[in-house]
């Protein structure tokens, strides 16, 4: 079951309640845009929440609450080491350092602050990804999701009370006046002691021990007090420090769920601190590749490999080269991977292609049958290797090839449009008819396959059936050969303004193509006859 969406189109509780309802199990990951959680739900049931950046491990949270003091916690570690298997809650019942009963209810409070911090959300996106379970080193907890949206409920009308009074949180705060005689909690202490002048309220957050709803009360009660105020002069909050695993992780999180721009913004904050961390350039790289800036990908990619000489960055490297139309490049640093991961296809595929485009068709075809011969569920030796035959002249050979491919991937088009156009290029067109129509009912939306059928038709004098083609493909996907053949089937079928109109939009596309001011020039002087 995926489900994924806008949390503005729908809200994080409904969500849930959708979820657990229908007794999915699986993890529902959220982003506000600035942070990312993952709520696992089991049979129904919540089981574990975290916020990436805001993860807090289990002996912190029970040390800070003074539950177990340093030499427990040191203990538990230390048996952890040689039973790495054993979560670190069972390590502390077992020892005695607290019950059962005590560890989930910490748990569970922890759980419950982290998914109502989550549901003051009501922008960004969540993705629901089904039996995706916690590790084995998470201990997991049973919550009856209506109660904790009930008590989420009342936790967002107490935070909508203080959300307006307190200032943006990208706001420096300032202390005001001296707080050193003035009686505060812990909570107040630790807070007002992140507050430096230079430190936003988001930064205040992403430090503070304490969960987003106490954080902000917290805040906004020092605010009222008087004893931190927001100062008359803007502040910039310092250059981005921090840890630089957390800005990672938030990084990677962003990027696996395709919020590019949100993975930039996390990585360039490890460069901040980091310049050289191999990590962030690489991603940078890979973020800049899906922008289809070859030419920034590259560098950040080359920077990374100065830093880290591994066989990702140089598989990446030699497919940007390959992008950038430097095929020499491409195949130096494809082989620097494969020697450095001889028995991964993907770089060996690469490699392939860029011999191929380098019109090395021998060693492009040696390669690409180790591919089929040790990973037979690769597509792309499919698809290169039989161009590879017919450049070699060798049809029959590359029909076969397309005709295995048919049988191993029959939901792909892909396979029976190659064929089709082989048949239709050795004169086999009533194959080609019945590969295209196959193709097509494999994949209605395939513009390409369209077209070739389209083409093929045009060609046959079989204009109806062309011109019916033709415009089921999408306007932007129309070129100006689409339109000019458009305008001659709508001439030959009487209907000149139709003709017009499509040789002047094809026109647009390309006024430089004289055929076109050609055919406009001899159907208006005609009178449109």
């Amino acid at each position: 079951m995926a489900i994924k969406g806008s949390l503005a189109e729908a809200s994080l509780p409904d969500v849930i309640q959708l979820l657990t309802y229908s007794g999915k199990s699986g993890c529902l990951s959220v982003t506000d845009g600035r942070n990312f959680g993952n709520v696992f739900i089991k049979d129904g049931r919540i089981i574990y929440a975290t916020i990436l950046n805001k993860k807090q491990r289990l002996g912190d949270i029970l040390l800070m609450k003074s539950i177990i003091d340093n030499e427990t916690l040191s203990r538990a570690l230390e048996i952890q080491k040689t039973a790495k298997k054993k979560r670190l809650g069972e390590i502390f019942i077992e020892i005695g350092a607290l019950t059962k009963d005590v560890l989930e209810k910490e748990l569970k409070g922890q759980i419950e602050q982290t998914i109502f911090t989550m549901l003051t959300w009501e922008t960004g996106y969540f993705n629901f990804e089904a039996d995706l379970l916690p590790s084995h080193e998470e201990y997991t907890v049973q919550l009856s999701a209506q109660e904790l949206l009930l008590e989420g409920a009342r936790r967002i009308d107490e935070w909508r009370q203080i959300e307006n009074k307190i200032p943006s949180f990208e706001t420096v705060l300032v202390h005001k006046g001296d707080s050193a005689d003035i009686p505060l909690t812990t909570e107040e202490k630790q807070i007002i002691e992140l507050i430096d002048g230079a430190r936003s309220i988001d930064d205040v957050l992403k430090l503070s021990k304490f969960d987003f709803f106490e954080t902000c009360r917290t805040i906004y009660g020092l605010l009222s007090a008087g004893l931190l105020e927001k100062p008359e002069k803007l502040l910039r909050s310092k250059k981005t420090t921090g840890d630089v695993s957390e800005y990672k992780n938030l990084g990677f999180a962003f990027y696996k769920t395709e919020m590019f721009d949100e993975a930039e913004r996390e990585y360039k904050k490890v460069l901040d601190i980091d310049d050289k961390n191999a990590e962030a350039l690489f991603y940078l790289g890979l973020i800049e590749l899906t922008h289809g800036s070859f030419t920034d990908a590259r560098d950040n990619l080359l920077k990374a490999l100065a830093q880290d000489n591994r066989a990702s960055v140089l598989t990446n490297l030699g497919y940007v080269y390959l992008k950038l139309e430097l095929y020499d490049e491409a195949v130096d640093y494809l082989n620097q991977g494969v020697g450095l991961a001889p028995d991964n296809m993907r770089v060996k595929t690469n490699l392939a292609i860029a011999f191929y485009e380098k019109d090395d068709f021998d060693k492009a075809a040696e390669i690409f049958r180790e591919i089929i011969d040790k990973s037979p569920e690769i597509i792309s030796p499919y698809i290169y290797l039989p161009l590879v035959h017919l450049k070699q002249g060798d049809s029959g050979a590359s029909a076969k090839l397309l005709n295995d491919a048919i049988d191993r991937f029959p939901r792909f088009s892909i396979f029976k449009n190659n064929l089709a156009v082989l048949y239709e290029s050795t004169d086999r067109p009533e194959d080609a008819e019945k590969l295209y129509r196959q193709a097509l009912e494999t994949d209605l939306g395939d513009n390409v396959v369209c077209r070739n059928l389209a083409d093929f038709y045009y060609e046959a004098q079989i204009l109806g059936a062309a011109k019916e083609l033709y415009e089921k493909i999408l306007d932007e996907n129309k070129d100006w050969q689409i339109l000019f053949k458009l305008g001659n089937i709508s001439l030959r079928q009487g209907d000149a303004e139709n003709a017009l109109s499509f040789w002047e939009r094809a026109q647009q596309l390309n006024p430089s193509e004289e055929i076109i001011a050609r055919n406009i020039e001899v159907l208006k002087k005609s009178g449109g006859k």
